[in-house]
């Protein structure tokens, strides 16, 4: 798995993710979001794109839900968006729709972390 940052405005941070969000991926010993996004990572509005999200597995959903929690403590949110129908399937078998914030595409994502268009 792989995280890069694609756009940062304000307190709106989008972040892509790329590859197996798996077990071997999402070690406890290091902190993904953290590194990428520094020690105020979880008081923003990340928004999570997971279009080129290969698969998921229990692991990888463990460690979305140690994420979500971690911006609920820190006042900040996660919004999962454009997932891949296989991301998607899990995420309805495993109830992950009605824990985690999520949207068809960034619009929608942005529209829900209260960003309001420019044009």
């Amino acid at each position: 798995m792989n995280l890069e940052i694609t756009s940062s405005k304000d307190n709106v941070v989008h972040v892509a993710i790329f590859g197996k969000v798996t077990q071997d991926a999402t070690t406890r010993d290091v902190d993904r979001i953290a590194e990428l996004l520094g020690a105020e990572a979880y008081s923003q509005n990340v928004l999570l794109n997971l279009r080129d999200t290969e698969m998921i597995d229990s692991s990888g959903i463990g460690w979305l839900l140690v994420c979500h929690k971690k911006f609920k403590e820190n006042g900040g949110r996660m919004i999962c968006y454009s997932a891949p129908p296989v991301v998607a399937n899990v995420f309805r078998l495993m109830r992950m729709d009605l824990v985690f914030d999520s949207a068809a595409n960034a619009a929608e994502a942005e529209k829900l972390a209260g960003v309001t268009s420019q044009e």
